[in-house]
């Protein structure tokens, strides 16, 4: 879905073509193991709460050419702040945390995605030893600019 409304046509104008969506999807990690773990062809993730299952879907299916085998949504709530959070006979909610959507993608069995590790990552690592060395270059500022 786009809010973008498409312009009238008149000859001679250019006619808008594109229409980019207006959701949103994140990758989550998930744990290896315990509970919440998810077997290799499954992805999680965290998806604009407008979205349906059929736009999750569509979304990865026409943009980024993925085969779908099903996806299931999971909404989970947001935390609630107590004024006090020990009497439960006359606390009051004081604010609560927006709620979360996640999608769980079930992809064909000979499909597997890995969530990708960055942190061992030998680019980022080089990256970050020369800007390691060019901070040591630098004298520190403790003195006082007045």
């Amino acid at each position: 879905m786009s809010t973008r409304i498409p312009r009238i046509f008149q000859p001679g104008n250019p006619q808008t073509r594109v229409f980019l969506p207006d959701f949103w999807m994140k990758i989550v990690p998930t744990p290896k193991v315990g509970r919440e773990r998810v077997p290799p062809n499954v992805v999680k993730f965290e998806i604009s709460p407008q979205m349906t299952r059929y736009d999750v879907r569509q979304y990865l299916e026409k943009i980024y050419k993925i085969p779908v085998y099903d996806v299931r949504i999971m909404n989970k709530m947001g935390d609630i702040t107590w004024d006090n959070p020990y009497d439960r006979g006359f606390r009051r909610a004081v604010w609560k945390d927006e709620d979360k959507k996640f999608a769980f993608v079930f992809m064909p069995k000979h499909i597997t995605f890995e969530y990708p590790d960055l942190a061992n990552d030998e680019k980022m690592e080089k990256q970050l030893d020369l800007m390691k060395k060019e901070i040591a270059q630098y004298p520190r500022l403790d003195t006082k600019l007045i």
